[in-house]
């Protein structure tokens, strides 16, 4: 479904906008009730559609995206990085940035292959009025003595400070949260000295409001590619986390090349694993982001490959609070097109609390293209998908309910440019 002219927009229904406080029901989920408490708040909700190039470009540069988040003062604060570094940015409903910030005291990595970089993954904002930040490197080899980061800074982007991931060797940040008790959970994974190892390349980290480390816990298995990819706080205090499981197969060790599994944990508060669940079958599958739908299940987002010889598609699952499915649905398989790789990577839910959307790409063989899919998000039954630019133009993460309940995330245009992206309830941009 083309964005400028959909055959599927459904009928808005506003009063569910207008009355979505009625989400303080026991089985609604919180991060949806505070959601909706700031679409609510302080007359925000200016109606707007528009694909905005985000300012400066020019002058300092084309950037790109991981995050975007709500404010509750009719602004967005996003991440992402720019000149090779960190990059946040605050801007209106409008799309106008109100501040920007490179952080050009964290070095550009340098080593025996050139230039690396060092980017934002994830933003969260803190009690205090400031923002907390995680932080990724596209580097490992040594030569480059470089690792993520988790950042904190104040209400204006101002750094207070910035903590390297313990050890010498490389760490990547992809989420972070302030809990329920004010302090930050990162989670990622790390760099381990060998592909067959016992040392558990992914991580959750617990960090106190000061950039303390107060304990840091691995998870995984004897290959090397585990990664944690999103965190949420369970009402108990706990974690659940997703991402993937590496493992062998027939075909292949870890050693070679191993294949993933959808991964779900629920840790206790302390990091202690108390439920693991791996999902797929003999090939590549991952999980990208989750959100609470209400009742105890979540919405999870990734990318299955069962089959060796087919394309990677689209996968979204509901997931109770064990890591069950409950329900999925995933692309068709493409014939003749084991080149086409897709993936949803971001997931929210929209302000009726029924309807789930999703961010990522197509790839049928000639580049990829943005698109948007959105979900029942407990039926898993797909409602209406729209893609944003043409084949090859790339693609950005990053993405929120906006102010207006409608939907706005990073993407690229015009030969992979980042621009900003407003579309209304059904991911049209008029």
């Amino acid at each position: 479904m083309n964005f400028y002219n959909s055959s599927f927009k459904k009928l808005f229904i506003s009063f569910l906008i207008l009355n979505i406080n009625q989400s303080c029901e026991d089985d609604d989920p919180k991060g949806i009730a505070d959601q909706n408490n700031i679409i609510n708040k302080n007359n925000c909700g200016i109606e707007t559609s528009f694909i905005k190039e985000i300012d400066n470009i020019d002058s300092l540069g084309n950037a790109s995206g991981s995050d975007i988040k709500l404010m509750d003062d009719c602004s967005y604060v996003a991440v992402g990085h720019r000149s090779s570094r960190p990059w946040i940015t605050k801007f209106n409903e409008l799309g106008e940035e109100i501040w920007s910030k490179t952080f050009d005291e964290i070095p550009i990595p340098q080593g025996n292959y050139g230039s690396g970089l060092i980017y934002a993954t994830a933003v969260d904002k803190t009690n205090d009025g400031g923002y907390v930040i995680s932080c990724a490197t596209t580097i490992n080899h040594p030569s480059y003595n470089a690792t993520g980061r988790i950042i904190k800074v104040d209400s204006l982007g101002a750094t207070e400070w910035i903590r390297k991931f313990p050890t010498s060797r490389p760490y990547h940040g992809r989420d972070v949260i302030q809990t329920i008790e004010g302090d930050y959970i990162v989670v990622g994974s790390w760099y381990t000295t060998s592909a067959v190892t016992n040392e558990k390349s992914a991580f959750i980290a617990r960090y106190d409001a000061n950039g303390n480390l107060i304990w840091i816990q691995r998870y995984g298995g004897e290959c090397d590619e585990d990664s944690f990819e999103a965190v949420i706080q369970k009402p108990d205090g706990g974690f659940i986390a997703v991402g993937k499981f590496e493992h062998e197969s027939s075909d292949y060790n870890c050693d070679f090349y191993g294949y993933t599994d959808l991964w779900f944990i629920s840790t206790d508060s302390e990091g202690n694993l108390l439920q693991e669940s791996k999902i797929g079958e003999s090939f590549w599958e991952s999980a990208w982001d989750i959100v609470e739908i209400g009742d105890g299940t979540y919405g999870v987002v990734g990318r299955r490959r069962h089959q060796k010889r087919k394309p990677s598609n689209g996968w979204y699952l509901r997931l109770d609070g064990s890591g069950n499915v409950v329900s999925q649905w995933h692309e068709p398989d493409y014939v003749n097109s084991s080149g086409r790789n897709d993936g949803l990577y971001n997931l929210i839910m929209l302000p009726d609390g029924e309807t789930a959307v999703a961010l990522g790409y197509k790839d049928a063989g000639n580049g990829d293209s943005q698109f948007l899919w959105a979900f029942n998000a407990r039926t898993s039954e797909e409602i209406w998908n729209s893609s944003y630019n043409e084949p090859g133009r790339g693609y950005s993460l990053g993405m929120s309910v906006a102010h207006d309940g409608g939907i706005i995330f990073f993407g690229k245009k015009d030969n992979g440019r980042l621009k900003i992206f407003k579309t209304d309830v059904d991911g049209i941009v008029y």
